[in-house]
């Protein structure tokens, strides 16, 4: 993932026949998806600019989504299993927005993993699942661990500090 953009969204495949997108949305905060606001799709080592020109939600995490220059459902289609971003600069606007004590996931990734008050890792990214969130803990040498992203096991106080802490249940690091 870049330092300078910020997942949003994943595209899941086309929806109709005149361009349409389904997407799997990232972002808790639906105003990035409102028609005129621009996102980037990642193509390779390159994020391509696009206009939203509209934004339909489905149900929980799913909707639909129209880019500017994506009118056909082949180039919806080429689309499939891309990710949608926007610039960190553009994230920061919304920072405001966010209840106290909240942070965006990109404010834990890179952050030092202790684990009973040892260092551990670092956090390398965060899947996002149908049960929830999975963190990927990188360790030294390069080996992850996967571990839910649940209050009872991650203490995120020390966030800002670039610090967590985590309490995994018995067994699930091993």
């Amino acid at each position: 993932m870049s330092d300078s953009h910020i997942r949003i969204a994943k595209i899941a495949g086309a929806h109709g026949l005149k361009g349409r997108l389904k997407v799997v949305v990232i972002s808790d905060i639906a105003e990035r998806f409102s028609p005129g606001n621009e996102v980037c799709v990642k193509k390779g080592p390159l994020y391509e600019r696009y206009a939203i020109t509209e934004f339909i939600p489905v149900d929980g995490k799913t909707a639909l989504l129209r880019l500017s220059g994506i009118d056909d459902r082949d180039a919806a289609l080429s689309m499939r299993g891309l990710e949608v971003f926007i610039t960190r600069e553009e994230a920061e606007k919304t920072r405001d927005v966010l209840e106290g004590g909240s942070f965006y996931y990109y404010d834990i990734i890179g952050c030092e993993v202790y684990l009973r008050g040892e260092a551990f890792g670092r956090v390398k990214d965060i899947l996002s699942g149908g049960a929830g969130e999975l963190l990927i803990i990188e360790l030294p040498g390069g080996r992850e661990h996967l571990l839910p992203f649940v209050e009872s096991m991650v203490n995120t106080e020390r966030v800002f500090s670039g610090r967590i802490d985590i309490d995994p249940i018995d067994g699930l690091l091993d």
